[in-house]
């Protein structure tokens, strides 16, 4: 039997601060997700399965890091905008700042 040839596939995690980009990171990874801290720059993760590798890089969503995120578009093969509707709207600020 001829197995396949792995694929590496380009994760690339966005969205505001504080909207759960390193824990849903964390729980791919399988790791515990007890103790997350906000990301200051990024976090690479990878993770195996059949047949491919999937290299998720978790970009934070500070305000002042925003303007680089264009950087890491290159080569990505997927993006996941993930925001949090909790903090949306128990947090007018957020909401605003989503909205603009």
């Amino acid at each position: 039997m001829k197995s396949t040839p792995e694929r590496d596939i380009r994760m690339l995690l966005l969205g505001l601060d504080n909207a759960g980009k390193t824990t849903m990171l964390k729980k791919l990874a399988t790791e515990d997700v007890t103790h997350v801290t906000p990301t200051q720059g990024f976090n690479i993760k990878s993770v195996q399965s059949a047949g491919f590798k999937l290299n998720i890089w978790d970009i934070g969503g500070q305000r002042r890091i925003r303007p680089y995120w264009r950087n890491y578009f290159d080569n990505t093969d997927v993006l996941v905008f993930k925001s949090s509707l909790v903090i949306f709207t128990l947090d007018r600020k957020l909401t605003n700042e989503f909205h603009t």
